[in-house]
């Protein structure tokens, strides 16, 4: 049941939610995008002591969109920042690992596995380098978009369709959570905690989505409150344009 308080008041106990979990997972890498979720937990993590090292996966023949944002937050927190950079000849070389890993549903869209590839080319190299420095776990934002609204036909949803929509998100498919396990690496998804996903279900909609069509507003607000505006007002942008993946193959979703 969304319940209708200020929203300062979610913001204040959303992030307190995050930095307990960080206090009880205490992991030591994060999949940094630079994107709004991941800068969150980043934010949980520097309130709560923690510096964990970043991870961070671009195409070098692609136009990598987070990158600056990446750089920006990395340096503000002061927190090594691990940049893998990928050339086609990564690619070839974990193709087939991930198509074992993930099997039929690496043709999730439709598309032949474009879209599906060049998202998890990424989270796939991540992970694979959070385990070869031996990370105790790594934190990954999967569960931001679709329980805060990020996705833009959650910002339009009708209001009586939004609960039943979010909660099929909640147990939904997160490749890189699949793609952790074929790895043997313990990925952490702040935002898919049992006591995160229920107070974010309690979030009146307006604190979620407003006038400005940007979504997550509960989220941005958090980091605009600590000074994060840069990232704070980023709009939501595809994850393969993020690390530049965009450019491995076509799609017929593509325009």
């Amino acid at each position: 049941m969304r319940i209708p308080l200020p929203c300062r008041y979610y913001e204040e106990l959303l992030l307190k939610k995050l930095v307990d979990v960080v206090n009880r997972t205490k992991c030591e890498c994060i999949a940094l995008s630079g994107g709004i979720d991941t800068s969150a937990i980043l934010l949980a993590c520097m309130i709560a002591g923690l510096k964990p090292k970043a991870i961070t996966v671009i195409y070098r023949e692609g136009v990598p969109k987070d990158l600056p944002y990446i750089t920006h937050i990395s340096k503000l927190f002061n927190i090594d920042l691990d940049l893998m950079i990928l050339d086609s000849e990564d690619l070839l070389n974990v193709k087939d690992d991930i198509i074992n890993c993930i099997g039929d549903e690496l043709d999730s869209h439709g598309d032949g596995g474009c879209i599906e590839f060049r998202n998890d080319v990424v989270f796939y190299v991540a992970l694979r380098r959070a385990k070869e420095i031996n990370c105790n776990c790594v934190y990954v934002g999967s569960g931001g978009d679709e329980l805060l609204l990020g996705y833009n036909f959650l910002l339009t949803l009708p209001s009586d369709e939004v609960d039943s929509t979010v909660k099929k998100f909640i147990h939904g498919r997160y490749p890189e959570l699949k793609i952790s396990k074929c790895l043997g690496v313990k990925a952490v998804a702040p935002f898919l905690e049992y006591d995160v996903v229920e107070l974010l279900l309690t979030v009146p909609l307006n604190c979620l989505r407003s006038e400005r069509l940007l979504g997550k507003e509960v989220l941005r607000n958090i980091l605009e409150s600590y000074g994060l505006n840069i990232i704070a007002f980023r709009r939501k942008t595809p994850a393969e344009d993020c690390s530049g993946t965009k450019s491995i193959c076509k799609s017929i979703y593509d325009y």
